[in-house]
């Protein structure tokens, strides 16, 4: 194929407004589960996912919860990295997403979940830095005691600009099914919920439950702060030792966008006694949230039935220490603009024995400008070199300063200051092509926006 030129300008209404943006992700499937294949596919439709980065995986149908490390290299973590570089996207994916029908927790001693796994790019840690949970996240925002405070939200694309090589895998599941898992319409219910969410700068509050249990008293450093900052966003935010439900009717009226508690048992999170708004996050520190063949505790498939976008637990007994936990500030990043998945990652000190399950790509405070592009027609017939122009709608002020482009969803041309792109039908293939093209928001949290077209090479 020869070599094409690219000279684009912005313009076009755009779907949606992310910090992390759908080309960045890589979407994991099981082949030989069905249901992996629909839900993914459906997902990538919600979120205009590019169909290259959905790579089908060989699992078992019906995987066993635990797999071992040797073996998450052979099938997951090698064969996922070797389509990654042969479809041409390893010079963009940030993170990845696993569909349904994945093991969830790695037998390594003590265990790691599939994502802390994927996290460390499938090579082990000091184990004993994973028991005492002292390994630190090079994506932690901190505060790590009441003493310090913590760094700004960023994307993860800032992180992985000062990280480099260095950067991590970070992970989520859209959804966990078996026994004590979600069903497929809860599971879709979910994600559908966290596409609704974006963009919506919700009035909802964030309720914080305290007790005496140690669960909750390992963290309580952690909420007033949290709430301050909150208030300083002008979110409500409240610490209460009663749930929102009849015991808070003016918060309960608002709706929630988080709820954080620490409780082994949560019995009013099968019940439906919470409103969750589109984009919540509800999660308790509790030993088993994750730990689906263990019968005791509410599990965090609970809070995705009861209307949460996301949740985490771990998949094993990981001691009451914060650091495997997420921090209160999780619900500080996605004011901020970052998506829920880089929320988590933020939050996590020690995120290597978590899964976290939901919708990762819901953005409430996502950026509000849009992009369009102008000079081919959608659908149109390339039959000669052409310069297409594009134009940002800005608004509320947000300024853009890099522009990627992607043809068929391989890069294009690399992220730059260059808002043009010519397209020459002689450097291209018979058939139907893609182009998208994605803007970045100038800030620590570069909420990006994209606009595609498609268009036919005779």
């Amino acid at each position: 194929m020869k070599q094409f030129c690219i000279v684009l300008f912005l313009f076009c209404l755009a779907p949606s407004a992310f910090s992390l943006g759908p080309h960045e992700i890589l979407l994991l499937v099981n082949r030989n589960a069905p249901f992996s294949g629909a839900l993914a596919r459906e997902y990538a439709a919600m979120r205009h996912i590019p169909e290259p980065n959905i790579i089908p995986l060989d699992l078992p149908a019906n995987p066993p919860l635990d797999m071992s490390a040797p073996d998450f290299n052979r099938l997951i973590w090698e064969p996922a990295r070797k389509e990654c570089r042969a479809r041409g996207l390893d010079d963009h994916i940030l993170a990845w997403v696993y569909s349904v029908n994945f093991p969830i927790r790695i037998t390594t001693t003590p265990a790691l979940s599939i994502q802390g796994l994927t996290f460390l790019k499938g090579v082990l840690p000091a184990m004993n830095l994973v028991e005492r949970g002292t390994y630190v996240s090079p994506l932690f925002a901190g505060p790590d005691s009441p003493a310090s405070s913590g760094f700004p939200p960023q994307s993860f694309d800032v992180q992985r600009e000062w990280l480099g090589k260095d950067m991590p895998i970070p992970s989520m599941m859209l959804g966990f099914m078996g026994k004590a898992g979600n069903t497929s319409e809860e599971i879709l219910s979910c994600l559908h919920k966290g596409v609704r969410a974006d963009l919506t700068r919700p009035d909802g509050a964030v309720c914080i439950v305290t007790n005496s249990d140690i669960r909750s008293l390992c963290r309580q450093w952690e909420f007033a702060p949290t709430i301050r900052e909150l208030h300083s966003l002008g979110i409500t935010a409240m610490m209460t030792n009663a749930y929102p439900s009849g015991t808070a009717p003016t918060l309960e009226s608002k709706g929630l966008m988080g709820l954080m508690a620490g409780s082994a048992n949560i019995p009013e999170a099968e019940t439906g006694c919470f409103r969750f708004l589109p984009g919540a996050i509800a999660e308790h520190l509790t030993s088993f949230g994750a730990a689906f063949d263990n019968p005791a505790q509410t599990k965090i498939t609970a809070w995705i039935r009861a209307g949460a976008t996301a949740s985490a637990g771990t998949v094993v007994e990981p001691m009451s220490l914060w650091p495997k936990f997420p921090h209160a500030r999780v619900f500080v990043h996605p004011a901020a603009g970052c998506t829920l998945i880089e929320s988590f990652y933020q939050s996590l000190r020690c995120p290597l024995q978590i899964l976290i399950v939901g919708e990762p790509l819901a953005s409430p405070w996502g950026a509000q400008s849009t992009v369009s592009l102008r000079g081919l027609e959608d659908g149109a017939i390339l039959t000669n070199r052409q310069t297409v122009t594009a134009e940002i709608m800005a608004r509320n002020g947000e300024q853009f300063s890099r522009y990627l482009f992607l043809l068929d969803g391989r890069t294009a041309q690399p992220p730059g200051r260059n808002p043009d792109v010519t397209l020459d039908p002689a450097a291209l293939r018979p058939g139907r092509h893609t182009l998208r093209v994605v803007a970045y928001r100038v800030g620590s949290v570069r909420c990006q926006i994209f606009s595609e077209m498609s268009f036919e090479v005779k």
